[in-house]
């Protein structure tokens, strides 16, 4: 225990963080919203003691690995995603695409175990599958045991357990190349948001996010055509890093530009080999635009937006106003790739934090493990308001405290009114984080 850093007020502080760990994971329902938050901030607590208290980057890596293991080994809760990952799985066990038909078309004739036990859990029955290659192929793995949910569940977040442990591994790293304190990776290998609602709930964020520092590890490394592999990779994740190509293209000198280039779109195209027929492109559209023209979950400037058009045309004009957001978001992203220096790869990391930063201000859907993205490119920035967001996003969560799931509009009220002050005050967390860990 010496050689990791550990002492007595480490033995606590952990103590009390894998203890609400385990609280939140195995006891506490998303319904208990009271319960949930009270938890959830406690973890916080033990969080930001730990990031004061400990003394080496190893201890940290080693309390945020166990306390993966212990959220790898519970079952969702927070989240019924996995039910869609083990029904598309299987579907591609079955020999289907999950692109080529909804879930509503499919059981009409194929009412047989495990689609049958599976359907009545899916949250978008009737919406054609949105998760791209790399999910769809853990999502197979572990429909091999859908006859066994925990054990199908399990397969399914290796792949996401073991992406974290490896950005962990690789973070300080990183960071030292930038010539940032690896000090900052704790926020990342302890920050509750990332184990529970990411890990725990199986979402795919984690391995994007791999292959996404994974990219920038590459291109401190000169590794050009790996680096363009690497961003490909977690495009074929989670379909946001295609956002981070241009901005990182531009800080790569001329002459190693079109290795980058060639090899990211070049893995690209042979990841989406399965979506090239017009039926499928136009199904998986269909759904990338149901998102933006649908969904309706945590949203901050969208809801401003859409009461003022219940007030002015008397509905909520969300066909308009989610394209237009989207469109918005993009002219953002234009000005600061524009503004961005040449060349630069911190001037990049900047460049996509506040792009991704004003996306989700834009969008119509904001989850909570959504941002987790917004966690590591404030690490490389030295910008922590994301980390202020994944304290105050779990209030989204107050949705699911009823059967007729009904947000509540003054704890979503909480939540952006605390992140704007965090905004205009950017200094109150660095506070909060000052320490000095070798």
């Amino acid at each position: 225990m010496k050689q990791l850093g550990f002492n007595n007020s480490i033995i606590v502080a952990s103590v009390l963080f894998l203890f609400g760990t385990g609280a939140i994971l195995f006891f506490t329902p998303r319904t208990e919203i009271f319960q949930l938050c009270v938890v959830y901030f406690s973890l916080y607590v033990a969080f930001i003691a730990l990031y004061h208290e400990v003394n080496k980057i190893r201890t940290a890596a080693f309390i945020g690995v166990f306390a993966r293991c212990i959220a790898w080994l519970s079952f969702p809760t927070l989240s019924d995603d996995i039910y869609r990952f083990i029904w598309d799985g299987e579907m591609t066990l079955y020999g289907v695409s999950p692109f080529s038909l909804a879930p509503s078309e499919f059981i009409r004739s194929n009412q047989f175990p495990p689609f049958d036990q599976l359907y009545p859990l899916l949250n978008s029955p009737n919406y054609f599958s949105i998760y791209p290659i790399v999910i769809q192929i853990s999502s197979a793995f572990g429909a091999l045991a859908s006859n066994d949910l925990y054990l199908s569940s399990l397969l399914i977040k290796l792949p996401i357990l073991l992406a974290e442990i490896g950005t962990i591994w690789m973070l300080p790293k990183v960071l030292m190349r930038l010539n940032i304190s690896p000090k900052y990776s704790v926020i990342y290998m302890l920050n509750p948001l990332l184990i529970v609602d990411v890990v725990a709930n199986a979402h795919f964020e984690a391995v994007m996010i791999f292959f996404i520092v994974l990219c920038i590890k590459l291109i401190q490394d000169k590794k050009m055509g790996l680096a363009g592999s690497a961003l490909a990779l977690a495009v074929g994740t989670k379909l946001i890093p295609v956002l981070l190509f241009p901005f990182l293209l531009k800080a790569i000198s001329k002459k190693l530009r079109s290795h980058f280039a060639l090899s990211f779109l070049g893995l690209l195209i042979i990841l989406f080999i399965p979506l090239f027929s017009q039926e499928l492109i136009i199904n998986y559209w269909s759904s990338i635009r149901l998102y933006y023209q649908t969904f309706e979950f945590n949203a901050s400037f969208y809801y401003i937006a859409r009461e003022l058009s219940q007030l002015i045309v008397g509905y909520n004009a969300i066909q308009i106003i989610g394209p237009l957001f989207g469109f918005s978001s993009l002219l953002v992203m234009g000005y600061l790739y524009w503004k961005q220096e040449a060349f630069n790869l911190m001037n990049a990391l900047k460049s996509i934090y506040w792009s991704l930063f004003v996306y989700f201000l834009f969008a119509t859907t904001v989850h909570p493990w959504y941002i987790a993205i917004l966690i590591v490119m404030g690490i490389f920035t030295r910008n922590f308001t994301a980390l202020a967001w994944s304290l105050l996003i779990i209030l989204s969560y107050s949705a699911y405290a009823n059967d007729h799931y009904s947000e509540s509009m003054l704890l979503i009220l909480v939540e952006y009114t605390g992140l704007f002050v965090f905004v205009v005050y950017p200094k109150i967390i660095r506070r909060l984080l000052s320490s000095a860990i070798r």
